[in-house]
């Protein structure tokens, strides 16, 4: 199960969603006796900087896998380097544009989903 955190900030998840370390799903039908605790194997954060590198503690921390995304611009950057993984998304855009070209942000889970049933 994959867990992506974006726009991770104030008045947003925080670390609330990774702290707890499993996600509750429901089925079909749902009803109390229905509710399945599932573990949260992998978690993507598309943000960069402080925020990220709190979140990759956090989930280290619980045994998590981690997943970053990153622009040209922040090869460097400790977020990249602080996950398990990194992906390289919009390709030739600005890094502000980068985070948010939904697009690769959307393939790189996808990616990440595939490795990680």
């Amino acid at each position: 199960m994959l867990l992506c955190v974006s726009g991770v900030g104030r008045g947003g998840l925080g670390l609330l969603a990774v702290k707890r370390a499993c996600l509750l799903t429901r089925t079909a039908h749902s009803s109390p006796q229905n509710l399945e605790y599932r573990p949260i194997k992998k978690v993507m954060v598309a943000n960069r900087g402080e925020i990220a590198i709190r979140v990759f503690r956090a989930c280290t921390e619980l045994g998590i896998r981690t997943v970053a995304v990153y622009s040209e611009e922040d090869r460097g950057q400790m977020h990249r380097q602080k996950a398990d993984e990194a992906y390289l998304i919009g390709k030739s855009l600005p890094p502000v544009a980068a985070y948010l070209h939904i697009p690769d942000i959307i393939k790189v889970a996808k990616v990440c989903l595939k490795s990680n049933p």
